[in-house]
């Protein structure tokens, strides 16, 4: 199974702002559409992501955020995973990549189009219907065995 998979199956709206928007106005959008992260645009391309999390660090460091724009809290770095990477290689994407730091958002491309995003739960929810699929293959195979004896 692939990211597009996910995606096609998750349907649904993606939501972005720009580097140079207020902060508040990038927060009050994540909370109305009770979602995690939202991509940062620049003249319709990607360029950035912030998280809720790079929301909460900001909220620590600068404490009143009334004056903050979405370019001083999104990711410095931008990690990406193409539609036909596989679960498994966004998982390990999500663990393992150059920021130091796990991520639990992933955003699809297709070269400079962005597609969806992909979130760590959107993983644990495909992984775990493959496992169940599997679990229930295997089942089926052991209580069909041939009796040796016969």
């Amino acid at each position: 199974m692939n990211v597009s998979h996910i995606l096609s199956k998750k349907g649904g709206s993606n939501y972005s702002v720009t580097a140079d928007q207020p902060l508040n106005d990038a927060v009050a959008m994540m909370a109305e559409h009770r979602i995690g992260s939202v991509v940062v645009l620049e003249n319709g391309a990607l360029k950035s992501i912030m998280t809720e999390r790079d929301v909460l660090m900001a909220l620590g460091r600068k404490g009143d955020l009334s004056q903050v724009k979405v370019s001083d809290v999104m990711a410095p770095k931008l990690i990406t995973c193409a539609a036909e990477t596989t679960i498994d290689e966004a998982m390990d994407t999500m663990i393992n990549n150059d920021t130091g730091r796990r991520i639990r958002h992933l955003p699809v491309v297709s070269g400079d189009e962005f597609l969806g995003m992909l979130s760590i739960g959107d993983v644990v929810e495909a992984l775990l219907t493959k496992t169940k699929f599997e679990n229930k293959l295997l089942k089926s195979y052991i209580q069909n065995w041939p009796d040796e004896e016969g």
